[in-house]
């Protein structure tokens, strides 16, 4: 082939390549500009039931079961390769599950979660009354109970009203609450308790009496509301709101602050708040998957830390944990956590909680309550426990936590 027909073809392939570049070049404007592009490339988390919005993840109608373990951690494959990964703790998830069926309780619910970010570690629902029953750690219908305690000696501490060290008078069984024992009476109130001592042993007389005295209606509904109470929490799944509703008179306000106001609460909201005090004021939003990836392996979603509400102070949170040493030390669990009686693996680990037990009627039967965390100098783990007895008390909420913190340190022995 001479020369001058080699170049010809050589000018050819160049006039070609530069249409063909030109014709790429217009066929992107035009699908990229005009939006076709999408039809083209489907985001693969759109063909799954999580919804993606802003940094949050949730799920639409989807109840994932954790019933499947890859490299330790529950798992949930979908059927185009996206994959959710949970930050449950197996360890902590399938004793405390053990534990309910071997009681076979009427209603049960657990939820443990990290306070430093939040991520649940556990979540577990039993009902032997109604084995359909769903959702028990999400619902509100449970009466707070004593757990409202916790905010009035909050609000109480908070508003430099009172210390924990305080000793006020009063007179009645401390289990009992009427109109006359919530007023001062010199002459009646033999006895005397420290605010301390009155969160360990659950003195209703003692509370409600703090809230006649140095707190009132509107400052105890704000600092429930501060708590999240009558807020929605935002998460995976849908969380009911713990309801609070208060009238504005000194019956209402005694009552409440005592434990026996008007005052739903669900578990994992009961969770929260024990996080918020062992999380130096702090309460971080609530996050059951740890992170979602494609087909390929590459992350679309990774659970972060993120404060959702700051109630209060660092002090505040450090007076609340002392108290709450004491309900376990010396209160009204000090049986149920006396050191013979507990696992190699916390016989050593300080723990601090609150209990609650009230009536409640949905679903119907005695309610037992439970808050607690570890190790109480800097907490890893917060529990929240409630079931549901009646007529026959099975086992109460208490030893459930104590189950499901035997079950963490047993598996974080390493750090300890």
């Amino acid at each position: 082939m001479n020369r001058k027909n080699r170049f010809r073809r050589t000018q050819k392939r160049v006039t070609l390549i530069k249409s063909s570049f030109i014709f790429i070049g217009f066929f992107l404007t035009f699908f990229i500009g005009t939006g076709v592009w999408g039809d083209f490339w489907v985001d693969p988390i759109t063909q799954t039931p999580l919804l993606l919005n802003e940094g949050s993840i949730r799920f639409k109608d989807f109840r994932p079961e954790f019933n499947h373990l890859e490299d330790g951690r529950y798992i949930t494959r979908f059927e185009n390769g996206v994959t959710a990964t949970y930050t449950l703790d197996p360890a902590i998830q399938k004793r405390v599950k053990a534990y309910f069926e071997k009681y076979k309780v009427p209603y049960g619910a657990f939820v443990a979660m990290s306070p430093r970010t939040g991520k649940v570690l556990a979540m577990v629902d039993y009902s032997a009354r109604d084995p359909q029953a769903q959702d028990l750690a999400l619902r509100s219908t449970y009466p707070a109970a004593s757990i409202f305690k916790l905010i009035t000696a909050a609000a109480a501490i908070e508003e430099k009203a009172v210390t924990p060290e305080v000793t006020i008078p009063y007179r009645g069984r401390v289990n009992r609450l009427r109109p006359a024992y919530w007023r001062d009476d010199p002459k009646k109130d033999k006895y005397e308790m420290s605010l301390a001592d009155a969160l360990a042993k659950s003195n209703n007389i003692i509370f409600a009496k703090v809230a006649y005295r140095w707190l009132d209606v509107p400052t105890l509904f704000e600092y429930g509301e501060r708590f999240h109470f009558n807020r929605p929490i935002p998460f995976e799944r849908r969380v009911e709101v713990s309801p609070m509703r208060m009238e504005e008179n000194e019956s209402t306000l005694a009552k409440t602050a005592a434990g026996f106001g008007s005052v739903g609460l669900s578990p994992l909201h009961a969770a929260l708040i024990g996080s918020a005090i062992a999380n130096d004021g702090f309460m971080m939003s609530p996050c059951l998957i740890e992170n979602v990836t494609d087909q390929n392996r590459q992350n679309i979603y990774q659970c972060r830390p993120q404060v959702l509400e700051n109630p209060i102070s660092v002090q505040t949170a450090a007076a609340l944990r002392k108290m709450m040493g004491k309900t376990v030390r010396n209160g009204t669990v000090r049986k149920v956590f006396r050191r013979r009686y507990r696992e190699k693996s916390i016989r050593k680990i300080s723990i601090g909680g609150k209990t609650g037990s009230l009536r409640g009627k949905n679903p119907r039967g005695r309610y037992s309550w439970f808050i607690g965390m570890a190790p109480l100098e800097n907490p890893e783990i917060v529990v929240a426990a409630m079931v549901v007895n009646d007529p026959v008390w099975h086992i109460i909420a208490p030893q459930v936590a104590k189950e499901g913190l035997a079950a963490y340190f047993k598996s974080h022995t390493a750090n300890h």
